[in-house]
């Protein structure tokens, strides 16, 4: 072979290698790329994971929770028995207890002691009413003093408003007879002196938090019934302890 075809031939072969390094060095750049593309998809889809994660929490899980490490730390919370033995554990899971819960318990309690005539309980759109109708067994006719009765059955219902944390609202009802004495001008004064005095009793005795509390006297203008008769006069005679709804109570709360 002539010194020209070996110097073509060499020249040919350089080039071709040349070629294949080029081939070489670019799959390798491609490849670098995709594992790079490939890690930041890996990255992207555990942030999703992590998002999607994040806007599903379970609320009663959170409060588990919050509740377990609180206890930790001797806090109202207390749910378990920490080392310092707890803040009244049990008294204060009872106070957690939901309007319907105490409801149910209430009318139970009504139904075992046959107090039907003398306390209702029922629920409206402002929270659990417990109904005193304030007749003669409760208050004499005219006056704003209780019986030792009326106290005996606040003291009964107290446990029941200790329940639940809502603020409390006590309305007094008359019927339409028109009153004026010295003590009671109207039957204003009358119905605000007999919530007063339910407010002071529960206060004083059976050791409600007073800030919780309110009186209202609604005299003869809020009846259940008509006044027609002897028993719907009864029915609108009567106290109201009204354990307020919450949206109510964040209302009327201390601001």
């Amino acid at each position: 072979m002539s010194q020209a075809a070996k110097t073509a031939a060499r020249a040919a072969e350089s080039k071709f290698r040349k070629k294949n390094e080029e081939q070489k060095l670019e799959t390798a750049g491609m490849m670098r790329w995709l594992l790079t593309y490939a890690d930041m998809i890996t990255l992207m889809l555990a942030l999703f994971i992590i998002l999607f994660a994040m806007s599903t929490i379970s609320r009663v899980k959170v409060q588990a929770f919050a509740k377990q490490v609180s206890a930790g730390f001797d806090n109202v919370w207390t749910v378990n028995q920490p080392p310092s033995g707890g803040a009244n554990g049990a008294l204060q899971q009872n106070a957690n207890a939901t309007v319907p819960q105490i409801e149910q318990q209430l009318k139970k309690f009504v139904q075992k002691n046959k107090l039907q005539n003398r306390l209702q309980v029922h629920v409206d759109h402002r929270g659990l009413v417990v109904t005193l109708l304030s007749d003669k067994s409760f208050y004499d006719s005219g006056s704003a003093q209780m019986r030792p009765e009326t106290q005996k059955l606040l003291d009964q219902i107290a446990p029941f408003l200790k329940k639940n944390q809502n603020l409390i609202r006590v309305e007094g009802n008359t019927d339409n007879v028109p009153i004026r004495t010295s003590i009671y001008p109207s039957n204003w004064e009358l119905s605000a002196a007999r919530a007063v005095n339910v407010v002071r009793y529960l206060q004083e005795h059976d050791g409600i938090n007073p800030t919780r509390m309110s009186a209202a006297g609604n005299g003869k203008y809020h009846p259940r019934t008509g006044n027609d008769s002897a028993q719907t006069m009864q029915q609108n005679r009567r106290v109201d302890i009204i354990l307020l709804n919450a949206n109510l109570s964040q209302l009327e709360g201390p601001q």
